[in-house]
């Protein structure tokens, strides 16, 4: 695996008028520092547009106002990698670089295990390689999930990896997937520290394909994936299910009124 942890966090500005703002700093200047460090296996983030959350399935109303997610691959050793990444996100902060954090919020921020890797046979590469080829965007999914360790949660992630992931790769412009639990929460990153969640799960799709088609056809073949049925207590309760764009230099004007874009 090339992702031996992932940082996740959702973000939504509080102040609409600073979305180019966000942006611009995000891509232009800490995106390409952390990518730097020798820890940082990969970064990415994406952008869930009006017509991205009108597409997709909340469960949890928490997460209605997610506009951003922002993910980091970490490669082994961790202790190091983990390290040498929070001190910069400390720097940045005596540099004056963190200009986001009196207008953003973040829900969740933490850290999750890989658990498996999957490329679509068309693409060729190796799945670990998913992260760093480009795609036009992401399918992302919260969930939390009975433990894997009780029947249902036994069932359920099985069900997942011999059968749901298998058939969802084989969806015109899925292009691979990823899956991950949670690990343990992070304070100090614009979100207090939280309590460990188990329960937590994240899957991705790698989208080649138009997002927002691809998206609708993946729900066509599998509406298990979305999870709109899904409720507390079930074996996978969704949480959020949503497609997000991959962010491209300077086109940062979804959310800005007018005529919408994807």
């Amino acid at each position: 695996m090339s992702t031996d942890r992932l940082f996740l966090t959702f973000t939504h500005l509080a102040d609409a008028t600073r979305h180019a703002e966000y942006n611009a700093w995000h891509q232009l200047d800490h995106l390409p520092e952390n990518a730097l460090l020798p820890g940082v296996a990969w970064g990415d983030r994406w952008v869930r547009t009006p017509r991205c959350a009108a597409a997709g399935h909340v469960g949890d109303g928490a997460y209605a106002p997610v506009q951003y997610a922002v993910a980091y691959g970490f490669r082994a050793p961790l202790e190091s990698a983990l390290r040498e990444w929070t001190d910069l996100n400390q720097r940045a902060l005596w540099w004056g670089r963190r200009p986001e954090l009196p207008w953003t919020e973040r829900r969740p921020v933490g850290f999750f295990h890989p658990v498996k890797e999957y490329a679509a046979p068309r693409v060729l590469v190796a799945a670990a390689a998913l992260p760093h080829r480009p795609h036009r965007g992401v399918h992302l999914t919260l969930s939390r999930t009975a433990a894997s360790a009780e029947p249902a949660g036994a069932a359920h992630f099985a069900s997942l990896d011999r059968e749901l992931i298998p058939a969802v790769l084989a969806v015109p412009g899925v292009a691979g997937a990823a899956t991950y639990r949670f690990a343990e929460s992070a304070g100090g990153f614009g979100s207090p520290a939280g309590s460990a969640d188990d329960g937590l799960t994240v899957r991705v799709l790698y989208l080649d394909g138009d997002v927002l088609e691809t998206s609708a056809r993946v729900e066509d073949a599998r509406p298990d994936w979305i999870g709109r049925d899904s409720a507390p207590g079930d074996a996978e309760h969704v949480l959020l299910s949503t497609p997000m764009l991959s962010i491209r230099p300077w086109e940062w004007d979804w959310f800005d009124g007018g005529r919408p874009r994807l």
